[in-house]
């Protein structure tokens, strides 16, 4: 016999169906596929199972790694999940952990075929490394699986590895021709670029027999490449040799860059050097390697005339070749004077930051912070945006400052605290927040900056709450709103070419100055500022936050100002700030009492004070 449902059942199915209906197809249809058992994924949460789904809440239970028996609205379930089938490789890891893990140590190819075809067009390294760390191993292990699965990709010419790491990876359906990829590319190749693209192809497509074969007309064809290009370019130079050599080594023959583009690279190692620091940061370490492997003995001067502007990945190939050599005290010898002598980049001093336990912790010390804070200086007055990642990491690393300074003596950790109040690398708030560091670190320095800060708010301005307000307000819109908006100004402006002769650039460059400069302006403004709603005033005598009426002597006129804060001026309504001149005129003065007040012309009136009163009572 038919049993009627209760009106609340009804009514609630009801409003499901008007809820989902509602949506827009393409979410109604990603809905569809969130059903119990299914796997998705969310840009905060990760990768999920879809647990249970109640049409009668209209809601979805799902459980993500951290965060297990989550409820989330269908509405809100179709707009910011993202199905994954059952075979895409994050819904294996998060299904299968061991399955996937023991296919990256066993087949890293496979799973990088699985991965580049799960994620598509989305498959970046960076993407990847997201989606398996920690979950099938941690930041060391994915290190030696991303070597394991370059190479795997290289053998395999289905794969398509991009230039940029923040391109996506492609694995095609079928594998080029590998007759096709032969000799005809590469002597069709023009310019550097393509002659190096041609050679990792032929790599590829040929074994180490068949590349031995061909080696002497591709070392001839790359020669006639490199003899094409200016003198100008010696880092195009530098690519072809290092491309010769590695296509030498695939082919079993000794990893040289042969006599020809030798003797086209400057001999001298500070020549040498700018041309090892015009290659791009992954080049620089193996280019460095591979002339000095021919340098004898001068190997010491090319690595030396490296260090001042070394990237992080160079210092750790100079490193370790002094290591290897036994050899570290003249590298450390020739860092601690690029440290005395302040003639360095901030990326060695990030590297000696970041390595400050390693094999040079010796450089470790309140030097390295002093040339930081130099250098930081140096870069601001530059225009430069490359001590930005020293700047952050001194703001940053909670352990740096005391282990930097964790051999200081006492008059050194002075000197430094010194440096750091007269420093102007630091916008105000940033440098408050390193000098309090120090003095947590050792609070015998914390009279030096007492009185410092002393020094600094004497002059400090008296405001009203809402004069604050209103420059905190403004602060806040060219920060969060003006600065962001010229910054894609300068960006659009840059893309029409010819800075010299570029006007939208200039102008945006000259707003870009005043935006700046307000906002230090601003943020001084603010921290010195001693904000009052002018409570608790007195009316014995005229001062900050009263209202007083005065009488000129000669004309009898009357007039009634009120005295407020240093932003707080209207003249129109008789509202002066305590630091104008009439104002001043008046302080401290009681009724009764006479007083000259400046007049037009340099002239001076006298009036005569008949009463004061509280601005606020």
């Amino acid at each position: 016999m038919f049993k009627a449902m209760p009106a609340e059942t009804i009514l609630e199915e009801e409003t499901v169906m008007e809820e989902t209906s509602d949506l827009d197809p393409k979410l109604k249809a990603k809905l569809d596929c969130l059903s119990p058992g299914a796997y998705c994924r969310h840009r905060s949460w990760g990768v999920g199972k879809i647990a249970s789904k109640d049409d009668a809440l209209a809601s979805l239970t799902i459980d993500f790694r951290s965060k297990k028996g989550h409820s989330m609205e269908f509405v809100y379930a179709a707009e910011s999940l993202r199905p994954l089938g059952k075979d895409h490789f994050e819904a294996r890891i998060l299904r299968e952990v061991e399955v996937m893990r023991e296919l990256c140590a066993k087949d890293p190819g496979a799973f990088m075929v699985l991965a580049v075809t799960s994620l598509e067009k989305e498959a970046t390294g960076a993407r990847i490394e997201e989606a398996v760390v920690p979950h099938l191993f941690k930041a060391d292990g994915w290190k030696k699986f991303w070597e394991a699965a370059k190479r795997a990709m290289r053998k395999d010419l289905r794969f398509v590895i991009p230039g940029k790491r923040s391109d996506a990876i492609q694995y095609l359906e079928t594998a080029p021709d590998a007759k096709a990829v032969g000799l005809t590319e590469l002597q069709e190749a023009v310019g550097a670029k393509r002659v190096i693209e041609a050679l990792e192809k032929l790599q590829k497509a040929r074994n180490s027999a068949e590349l031995k074969a061909i080696s002497e007309e591709a070392f001839k064809l790359v020669e006639a490449s490199a003899l094409k290009i200016p003198k100008s370019q010696m880092s195009q130079v530098a690519e072809l040799a290092l491309a010769r050599s590695e296509f030498a080594g695939s082919a079993g023959l000794p990893a040289e860059m042969g006599t020809i583009l030798r003797g086209i690279l400057p001999v001298e190692p500070n020549r040498l050097a700018l041309v090892v620091e015009a290659l791009p940061a992954g080049k620089q370490p193996r280019f460095a390697e591979l002339v000095a492997n021919q340098m004898g003995e001068r190997w010491t001067e090319l690595y030396l005339a490296l260090l001042p502007r070394a990237s992080g990945r160079l210092m750790d190939a100079i490193t370790a070749r002094f290591k290897k050599l036994n050899r570290m005290g003249e590298l450390e010898g020739a860092l601690d004077r690029l440290l005395r002598e302040r003639l360095t980049h901030p990326d060695l001093i990030v590297w000696l930051c970041r390595n400050r336990t390693g094999d040079l912790a010796k450089m470790t010390g309140p030097a390295l912070f002093m040339t930081a804070l130099n250098v930081l200086e140096n870069e601001a007055l530059s225009d430069s945006s490359r001590g930005s990642r020293l700047r952050d990491l001194l703001l940053e690393d909670k352990d740096l400052v005391r282990d930097l300074l964790a051999p200081s003596s006492p008059e050194e950790v002075r000197d430094v605290t010194r440096s750091a109040l007269a420093s102007t690398a630091f916008e105000e708030l940033d440098k408050r927040s390193l000098i309090g560091a120090l003095v947590k670190l050792y609070p015998q320095v914390g009279v030096m900056v007492a009185g410092e800060n002393r020094a600094t708010t004497v002059d400090a301005p008296i405001v009203s709450w809402e004069s604050l307000e209103k420059r905190k307000a403004e602060l806040e819109d060219i920060t969060l709103k003006k600065i962001p908006a010229n910054s894609k100004e300068i960006g659009v402006a840059r893309s029409y070419g010819d800075l010299k002769e570029n006007h939208e650039f200039k102008a945006a460059k000259e707003m870009q100055a005043v935006l700046m400069r307000r906002k230090q302006d601003l943020e001084s403004m603010i921290l010195s500022a001693q904000g009052t709603d002018f409570s608790g005033v007195t009316s014995d005598e005229v001062g900050i936050g009263t209202v007083v009426t005065y009488e000129a002597k000669e004309s009898g006129e009357k007039k009634t100002i009120t005295i407020l804060g240093a932003w707080d001026s209207d003249p129109d309504q008789g509202i002066l700030s305590y630091q104008t001149a009439v104002a001043q005129a008046l302080i401290q003065h009681k009724v009764g009492d006479g007083a000259e007040l400046p007049g037009e012309g340099g002239t001076r009136i006298k009036v005569v004070i008949k009463s004061i009163r509280p601005y606020r009572t």
